[in-house]
């Protein structure tokens, strides 16, 4: 019986975890931007922007995505509990994506992505503001511990960047490196930054 109640607890806080992001009206604003649920009618703007050279050149799937690949896509994500995708907004602009998939309630895990479409907002403290957004999301409404990431070992300003959010390297993997990023060191790194934020 005790086992049975254990698994019963640790079923119901899944249950809950999954539920606590309502894709149809979520909306979190935080660091000057805000994230909320990619919707159907976004889908095509960023198929186009992830089809972008610049943008796709860095992922880890480089091939161009057709219409209906990004219909096909789109289905799939908004079903599923285990995957969050975001538009990016900044003084009521999209100007990019963010993402949470392979989220793992028991194991209270996840794998971030993000990237800024708009250039004149690369470079500077924006990417923090989503990132940091982000993070928050996945530790205080998710209730997750540890984020995992990979990045290709010659992107080294995606390497800069991540290790100033606090992840911390684990390996390479072929040509991918792959980090984590625990509260403990997300939340320094955050406090370091966000007293350059002013929006």
């Amino acid at each position: 019986l005790k086992v049975l109640f254990v698994f019963l607890i640790q079923l119901v806080s899944a249950i809950k975890r999954c539920s606590m992001i309502d894709k149809s009206v979520f909306s979190f604003t935080r660091y000057g931007v805000t994230l909320e649920p990619l919707k159907e009618g976004q889908a095509e703007m960023v198929r186009h922007w992830r089809n972008t050279p610049r943008i796709r050149e860095l992922m880890l799937d480089t091939d161009l995505i057709t219409e209906e690949q990004q219909r096909s896509w789109f289905q799939k994500v908004w079903s599923d509990p285990k995957q969050i995708y975001f538009l990016i907004y900044f003084r009521a602009q999209p100007i990019g994506v963010a993402s949470l998939v392979n989220i793992d309630t028991d194991q209270a895990t996840a794998e971030p992505g993000m990237y800024i479409y708009d250039e004149k907002y690369q470079g500077n403290i924006l990417p923090f503001s989503a990132a940091f957004a982000l993070n928050d999301i996945a530790f205080e409404i998710l209730k997750l511990t540890c984020l995992h990431g990979k990045i290709f070992e010659s992107n080294k300003a995606s390497l800069r960047f991540h290790s100033a959010c606090g992840y911390q390297e684990t390996g390479i993997v072929d040509t991918l490196r792959t980090l984590h990023l625990r509260q403990e060191n997300y939340l320094p790194a955050r406090q370091k930054l966000t007293r350059f934020m002013r929006f």
